[in-house]
């Protein structure tokens, strides 16, 4: 497999769309800081599913859009599409070609695709598993992880060989089972809680089981009285009901036939009314026809004479005036003739309203009477009613005290029975405890017998370890404290050394003199000849600075010499203490207090000594900087130092000032080099022997932990744990059955005398019972009796009843019938006002138009023959108007006698309409009355009531419906006392049954998967380090090999497993020493050594399990150009097998791949990339 193409756009500082084009062999991303580079290895760990924000270097995962820049907007979109070439089908997919894309919106939206297919992460993942291919997997190595997996930072070593070795997938399904056992674990612990809730519940459950079942018998006894009870009233209300439905049937047939009279009436009615109305447009149409001559004679008269024109209009009103005339008239008199006929009928249908009216209010007074009496028998029987029920309840009440007694009676008596035969199992089973808590006791003291001597063992092994542990620390901070040591004398010798070497800081004629080998063998610099303690150099050396390089010969011939040396060579000028000119004496040394003499303090050879006599007579070093002391000494002829060489004071001068850093360094140089020589030698052998020590006692501090007897005590600690909890177990459960057969005891004492004041309960209560009885039986006969006489009241209150309402009928029909003629005589009234207010009109109208004519007659000559034709013609078109009235008046005469009759059989409809509701009411009362007992039979018992409509509704004479009612009342109450009632307990303890007997089949399922999934997590146990130890070994060869390769064949290196015992958790340590060092830990290397290792490591990894493709980010830049040559050289021979993608800024590196893709800001912000093949420019 390998990576063929990087497309980014939108990602971080890549605005554009960028395509990055992967061949074989090794690949450079360089470019400036802060162009991008590293941002497209970020844009490679994106879309391989890196979830991250840190690891992407991003406060959070929106940052990684582009941001825009001062020119350019913001994107909305991060796009990353990486190309693989899967002809060798490492991916387990069909394609040849597969590209992993990712984008995040800037809304928060994101998706994966996969050969732009949208995808789950968890898709992209599952395709790269065990292929060394990941955000987090060790094909993408960036400069810190360097340091993580040197320090092995959260496990960092572990998750690359585990990716290596493939148990990735292992470790996967170890936890997904891991998972599943949790929750097997959860479901057996809330399986055994509800077996806990149901063993405690079925018992309750049995006992409200065997309640409702004796409810639900006599729940049914009360249904089945119930509904023969329902059985006598339907037989009842069926009775009325056929009656009432009888004469409604009657008063529908009347009603009907009356409704079929105003049905034919209407529509004659309506016959006419339309006659009438194609009349009254017949009449409108000669009308308009007579009226448009009328016009004509007018326009022919107003052509002739004006006068003639208005006399034919006059002649024409005064027709049209008479006959209206003559038709209002004839229609008064006809209005007149029915006012007269109305009053007579009024005046008679008022007599009988009246005398309706009388009898109705007799009838009603009447029916009151009966009512007043009715409602006193009514009382009287409602008293007996309740008198016989509170003797009924005092009755069931001493009944239902009696069963109690029976019941707790029969219960005491089992109670007993049972406590006895449980007593019996229960004492045969202590011995079995006694027996059993003996054999535990007995393993108790073994187990505890056995801890004790392993903790004393152990106790002696953790002092032993302590001390060890203390030894080691203690060795550790000396072998510290001595390497320092070592290292500061180490640094002062080489100093020291080096300035001796150079001779810094001395005048060109002495380092001339110094070169010159037969002069310096035989002259040695004053410098050189002294040597004392370090606290008084500074002030010995600036007391000797002007002599301080002044050679020191034997003879005077040798100094001559080193100055024909120097004029020679034109070098300079030297000075020169000529030994065999120096006296030899040995000055006198006074004591003065406060003061050192300066010959006390320097050591320096026999032969030197009569010089610094000479040098150092009479100079002594003040101990304490004290004013006072050098006033005091001030007049004497001594010189005194200052210790720290801040003074110098004769008699007569003093000087003084700053000190320098490096004054004191001049004074015995050679003298200190073979002393601190010496020092270091002695340091370095403190050292081996103090590292020696640190061996011995880590090796001591393992075999002492190997010898540990943790493990012992804690296997036996759990046994004694598993015996202690049985001891108390078995204990427990002895004192709970010892608990019962004590209580027991006591309890069959305790029955015993609840029996006997039962049975004397029992005694007194049966004779007051067979009373009460008797007295109740009196009390229904004279219920009875009261009974029959309410029912003979009740029925003739409801004949009285019938007869009023019967009366109230025809009273109410009379009464509507006389309104009714009083509103037609009111219309016939106003009709014929209305009917003479016209005629006067008209009248008047006509006297003035007949006026109107004799006067034009007198005016105007009739002789035109055409004005004859024209009224000839005028007179028969009015004849025949005139004609067309009357039809049309005789219509409206028939119509009103038709409304009349109308009338009259609509009050008779009315008043049948008034019976027919009124037997509706009664049905619906009945109806209701039968709905109530459907729905409480229905609600109650769940029964149809038409079921028992369709059966014949015969009573037995055995029984009457009160008798029945009777019982039903008992039963009821009963019911009603009963108590609370679990109604679903038969059927709850049934089902619990079966779910107990199900949860247990469960548990013993579950504890069957349980040992299925330990098994499981075993065997991947196994498998995952069987294949972990066989990568390791390989690795480990590997790492060998490689790290030699990087470093020399001489060096030394391992990788070891902290605990063999348990691989999978185990540690992996890094040896790692190059040659000619010790570090006791890798973590000592320097930033070279410690990149070549990890690079040693991965490549040894890399070697077990290729990956397809490596990428470097910046790794290589703490190594120096040796190895990073090295480097480079182990790339070339691994580019054979993978692909090298490496971002560097070290030249060496980038010349030594294959292709450069250089990194750019051509604008500020955006990154863009350029591509050279160096193979290309090569050839």
């Amino acid at each position: 497999m390998q990576l063929t193409r990087l497309e980014i756009k939108g990602f971080k500082s890549f605005g554009d769309k960028v395509t990055i084009n992967f061949n074989e062999g090794v690949t450079a991303i360089v470019g400036p800081n802060g162009c991008g580079k590293s941002n497209v290895i970020d844009a490679m760990r994106w879309v391989l599913g890196e979830q991250s924000t840190k690891a992407l270097r991003s406060e959070k995962m929106e940052n990684i859009i582009f941001n825009g820049t001062k020119n350019r907007k913001q994107a909305q979109l991060a796009e990353v599409s990486l190309s693989f070439d899967n002809t060798k089908n490492i991916l387990p997919t069909a394609y040849s070609q597969v590209t992993v894309t990712r984008k995040l919106y800037r809304n928060g939206d994101s998706e994966y695709r996969l050969n732009d297919v949208q995808c789950r992460l968890k898709d992209i993942t599952d395709l790269f598993l065990d292929t060394g291919i990941g955000s987090d997997s060790y094909s993408i190595i960036e400069l810190k992880m360097v340091d993580e997996i040197i320090t092995n930072k959260e496990h960092s070593r572990r998750s690359l060989f585990e990716e290596a070795s493939g148990i990735s997938k292992y470790k996967l399904r170890k936890k997904q089972t891991f998972s599943k056992l949790k929750d097997t674990e959860a479901d057996l612990e809330r399986v055994e809680d509800l077996l806990f809730e149901i063993e405690k519940n079925l018992k309750t459950l049995e006992n409200q089981a065997r309640k409702a079942e004796r409810y639900y018998k006599l729940k049914e006894q009360y249904r089945e009285l119930s509904v023969e009870l329902g059985t006598h009233r339907i037989a009842f209300f069926r009775t009325d009901l056929n009656a009432l439905e009888s004469q409604e049937q009657n008063q529908q047939v009347l009603r009907t036939e009356l409704s079929t009279k105003i049905d034919t009436h209407e529509a004659d009615l309506q016959k006419l009314k339309l006659g009438s109305i194609n009349q009254e447009k017949n009449l409108s149409i000669q009308q308009k026809a007579t009226n448009e001559l009328v016009s004509k004679i007018r326009a022919y008269e107003s052509e002739k004479k004006v006068k003639n024109e208005q006399m034919r209009f006059l002649q024409e009103k005064e027709t049209r005036l008479s006959g209206e005339l003559e038709k209002d008239k004839n229609q008064v008199n006809h209005i007149k003739y029915n006012i007269k006929r109305l009053n007579e009928e009024v005046l008679i249908e008022t007599e009988v309203f009246n005398k309706l009216e009388s009898d109705l209010k007799l009838l009603k007074s009447s029916l009151d009477t009966l009512r007043e009496q009715q409602q006193i028998e009514k009382n009287r029987v409602e008293n007996l009613v309740k008198s016989v029920n509170e003797l009924q309840n005092q009755v069931y009440q001493s009944q239902k005290e009696i069963d109690i007694l029976n019941i707790q009676k029969d219960a005491l008596v089992q109670e007993t029975n049972r406590n006895f035969d449980d007593t019996e199992t229960k004492t045969s089973e202590l011995k079995a405890f006694d027996h059993a808590l003996a054999e535990l006791d007995i393993q108790v003291a073994e187990k505890q017998s056995q801890i004790k001597q392993l903790k004393e063992a152990e106790e002696i092994l953790k002092e032993k370890l302590t001390q060890s542990e203390i030894s080691l620390s203690t060795n550790k901070e000396k072998l510290t404290a001595e390497n320092r040591k070592k290292d500061a004398k180490q640094n002062e010798y080489n100093l020291t050394k080096s300035l001796v070497d150079s001779l810094e800081g001395f005048p060109e004629s002495i380092r001339f003199l110094k070169k010159n080998n037969a002069f310096a063998k035989s002259a040695l610099l004053l410098s050189d000849i002294l040597f004392c303690n370090e606290d008084y150099r500074i002030a010995i050396e600036n007391y000797l600075e002007p002599v301080m390089n002044h050679y020191v010969v034997d003879q005077y011939s040798d100094a001559v010499q080193a100055i024909n040396l120097l004029t020679d060579a034109s070098r300079g000028r030297a000075n020169f203490f000529i030994l065999e000119n120096i006296p030899d004496k040995n000055p006198t040394l006074n004591t003065h207090e406060g003061l050192i003499s300066a010959l006390s303090v320097i050591e320096v050879d026999k032969k030197y000594q009569h010089l610094c006599n000479l040098l150092l007579q009479n100079v002594y070093i003040a101990v304490e900087e004290q004013e006072n002391l050098f006033r005091a000494k001030s007049t004497e002829t001594v010189t005194i130092l200052a210790k720290n060489g801040k003074y110098a004071q004769t008699k007569f001068t003093l000087a003084g000032g700053s000190v320098g850093l490096f004054e004191g360094k001049r004074i015995g140089r050679a003298k200190n080099l073979e002393n601190l020589a010496k020092e270091i030698k002695a340091s370095e052998s403190l050292i081996n022997r103090y590292t020696t020590a640190i061996t011995a006692d880590t090796d001591n501090i393992f075999n002492l932990k190997e010898a540990s007897k943790v493990n012992q005590i804690n296997a036996l600690q759990q046994e004694l744990n598993r015996f202690i909890n049985e001891q108390i177990s078995v204990q427990t459960r002895r004192d709970q059955y010892q608990e019962f057969i004590t209580t027991s005891e006591n309890r069959k004492t305790d029955i015993a005398q609840k029996i006997v004041s039962i049975e004397k309960s029992l005694s007194e209560k049966l004779p007051a019972l067979v009373d009460l009885q008797r007295k109740q039986q009196q009390d229904h006969l004279n219920l009875q009796e009261q009974q029959i006489n309410y029912q003979e009241l009740a029925d003739q209150v409801n004949d009285s009843a019938g007869k009023c309402n019967q009366d109230n009928i025809r009273f109410h029909q009379q009464q509507n019938k006389l309104s009714s003629l009083e509103k037609d005589l009111d219309y016939r009234f106003v009709q014929e006002e209305a009917l003479n207010k016209r005629i006067a009109q008209n009248d008047k109208e006509l006297q003035d138009t007949l006026t109107q004519i004799t006067a034009t007659l007198q005016h105007t000559d009739l002789s035109d023959d055409t004005l004859l034709e024209m009224y000839q013609q005028r007179e028969e078109m009015e004849k025949g108007l005139a004609d067309v009235e009357k039809e049309y008046i005789e219509s409206k005469g028939n119509i009103n006698e038709l409304e009349n009759n109308l009338t009259n059989i609509r009050k008779s409809r009315e008043e049948t309409d008034f019976l027919l509701t009124e037997i509706k009411d009664k049905k619906n009362t009945l109806k209701i009355d039968l709905n109530s007992l459907k729905e409480r039979l229905a609600v109650e018992f769940n029964i149809d009531i038409n079921n028992l409509l369709d059966t014949e509704s015969e009573v037995e004479a055995s029984e009457s419906e009160f008798e029945i009612r009777q019982k039903v009342e008992k039963m009821k109450r009963q019911l009603d006392e009963f108590g609370s009632i679990n109604s679903m307990a038969m059927e709850a303890f049934k089902e619990m049954e079966e779910r107990y007997t199900f949860i247990q089949n469960q548990k013993k399922d579950l504890n069957a998967a349980k040992t299925d999934l330990l098994q499981t997590i075993k065997e991947i146990d196994d498998t995952a380090k069987e294949k972990f130890m066989q990568a390791f070994t390989q690795a480990r060869e590997h790492f060998i090999v490689v790290f030699r390769s990087l470093f020399n064949e001489e060096d030394s290196c391992d990788l070891i497993l902290s605990d063999v015992n348990n691989p999978l958790e185990a540690d992996i340590d890094i040896v790692a020493r190059p040659k000619g060092k010790r570090p006791l830990s890798i973590n000592q290397l320097s930033g070279g050594e410690k990149t070549l290792t990890a690079t040693a490591l991965l490549f040894s990894l890399y070697l077990l399990k290729p990956a397809p493709f490596c990428i470097f980010d910046e790794v290589d830049a703490p190594l120096d150009d040796t190895n990073i040559d090295k480097f480079n050289n182990i790339i070339r021979k691994f580019s054979d097998q993978s692909q090298f993608i490496i971002v560097s800024h070290n030249k060496r590196t980038i010349a030594s791949t294959d292709i450069i893709y250089g990194v750019t800001m051509v604008e500020q912000g955006v990154s863009r990339v350029v591509a050279v093949d160096l193979r290309e420019v090569a050839a």
